[in-house]
């Protein structure tokens, strides 16, 4: 079975994640994508959290995950908590 991967661990998602994706018609091949190609968001997240954000357009998505362990697979992972779009605004002179 193929599973995506981020840093060498395997991606869960939550329900609620999970929703987001199929809100915006995203698979967990663009979670991986804008893990990758994203940047830092410039908010502070606890450790073991990570909020990565990659610009298209006007458009910024973001995404956060937490590492976790999955009692049933018996392994780490990460967890996708978030998968969002937002309208960047333009900043007044």
């Amino acid at each position: 079975m193929f599973t995506d991967r981020y840093k060498g661990f395997r991606i869960a998602i939550t329900d609620s994640a999970m929703r987001d994706l199929m809100k915006e018609e995203k698979t967990l091949h663009d979670v991986v994508k804008v893990l990758e190609e994203g940047y830092n968001a410039p908010r502070k997240r606890k450790e073991g959290t990570i909020e990565k954000w990659l610009d298209k357009g006007n458009k910024t998505f973001n995404i956060v995950i937490a590492k976790d362990y999955d009692e049933i697979m018996k392994e780490e992972c990460w967890i996708l908590i978030h998968f969002g779009k937002f309208t960047r605004r333009k900043i007044k002179k």
